[in-house]
């Protein structure tokens, strides 16, 4: 409502001055401008909702693995995506264990990686249908 508000004033305010520019275009520019504010607000805030804390088992540093980002897909999606850095070339398994805010354990899923040196990308892990989802506060990954 303050934004309506604003704008109201704005295009006022502009109707004083003598320029070029018609009201119409002044007032619309304002708008559009708070409009495109509000949506990246808005997505930056779905991005962030959608980050989850990662606990990297020491193990993954011996291995040339780093693991930066993660992702859950969603509201209720038994997925999860990890952005994971190789240092140098793997082959195998990695497994993330979901959490919860106790630290315990309430889901788990493996996937295969293959990874050159100097590679980088997202893996994604796919967990039981049963694993309340919204219950998770950390996943924990770990290479196989």
């Amino acid at each position: 409502m303050n934004k309506v508000i604003v704008v109201m004033v704005l295009a006022l305010g502009l109707t004083a001055c003598k320029d070029d520019t018609s009201v119409s275009q002044k007032a619309g520019s304002a708008i559009s401008g708070t409009a495109a504010d509000f949506v990246a607000g808005l997505g930056e805030g779905v991005d962030k909702r959608m980050n989850v804390t990662l606990q990297a088992d020491p193990g993954l540093a011996a291995r040339g693995l780093t693991v930066t980002l993660g992702k859950s897909r969603g509201m209720g999606s038994k997925e999860a995506a990890v952005y994971v850095v190789a240092d140098k070339a793997f082959k195998g398994k990695l497994v993330a264990r979901a959490l919860d805010a106790d630290g315990t354990e309430i889901g788990r899923a493996a996937a295969e990686a293959e990874f050159a040196a100097d590679d980088a990308r997202y893996v994604t892990f796919q967990f039981n249908e049963e694993m309340d989802s919204q219950l998770v506060r950390t996943y924990a990954v770990a290479a196989r």
